[in-house]
């Protein structure tokens, strides 16, 4: 009986979710008819891709960008953290202004994953927000990520598991106010950091944070060879209950690819009058 309430809930909750994304659709439509017709199939294209090989949506941040963020927030750090970049920008209901309609969009997320036995943690990176950004802007980014890990961290150790829109919205405040005082930004670049992510995510390709997520678990998959020594045994009882099976990663990460094949038939439907240049036509 609890399975089946439990599997109930699970389908109102991927129904919901879908509903959400197709209302989205056509908000961020709204957005890419402003763009020339050929940036709008060059995003266009990259949801494509993004869909055929949903890991190839993040690639490794090396070189001058790596040594660019050790060097911002120490070395120390980053020990046993994943550093990763993609082009894509992330959305998800606003937790600052809750009302239907409105996002919040993201250069960067920091998320924990259980695979094969080990815990591993990401950071991915907007990189077009790389290019763009003052060092402190990206100091304040990092250190506001750092922050909600660690709060994050210490929720997990207290089995708080559900959080609510009004709960999350105190975490990320928490966060920002601790990502200020670490980076020393002033009040004038915070805002101005803030314009320049709505700026960027006007211009490129923005994905639903569930996506984005889905992303990094599959290549986490593809790349074990590479990502199995960053690695991390789980170091409580708490980690070890939070152990999520294989089998419910890949059910998770699947049902997110398909509702994001909607979130893009929709969208392409709305840049359009016939949809015939992105790839659907509208009979």
């Amino acid at each position: 009986m609890i399975l089946e309430e439990e599997e109930e809930i699970q389908r109102r909750y991927n129904a919901e979710y879908i509903a959400w994304l197709q209302i989205e659709a056509k908000e961020i439509a709204a957005t890419l008819k402003k763009l020339d017709p050929n940036r709008i199939n060059e995003i266009i294209k990259f949801y494509e891709k993004y869909i055929e090989h949903p890991a190839s949506m993040h690639v490794p941040l090396e070189g001058g960008g790596e040594e660019t963020i050790e060097q911002l927030v120490g070395k120390d750090r980053l020990k046993k953290i994943i550093l990763l970049k993609t082009k894509a920008f992330i959305f998800a209901p606003s937790i600052l202004a809750p009302y239907a309609g409105s996002l919040d969009f993201g250069t960067a997320m920091y998320r924990r994953y259980h695979l094969h036995g080990l815990w591993f943690s990401v950071i991915a990176l907007n990189e077009a927000y790389l290019k763009s950004a003052t060092k402190p802007m990206l100091r304040y980014l990092l250190e506001h990520e750092l922050a909600q890990g660690e709060i994050y961290a210490e929720l997990a150790l207290q089995q708080i598991k559900i959080l609510s829109l009004e709960m999350k919205g105190i975490i990320h405040e928490e966060a920002r106010m601790q990502a200020i005082q670490r980076s020393g930004i002033s009040d004038e670049e915070v805002e101005q950091e803030r314009q320049l992510i709505l700026e960027l995510s006007a211009q490129h390709p923005v994905v639903p944070v569930h996506l984005a997520s889905a992303s990094l678990f599959r290549y986490l998959e593809e790349n074990w060879e590479k990502v199995k020594r960053f690695g991390v045994a789980s170091q409580n009882e708490s980690e070890k209950e939070s152990e999520i099976p294989l089998e419910k990663l890949v059910e998770w990460s699947d049902f997110s690819i398909n509702a994001f094949k909607i979130f893009l038939r929709d969208l392409k439907s709305e840049i359009t009058t016939t949809g015939a240049e992105y790839g659907i036509e509208i009979v």
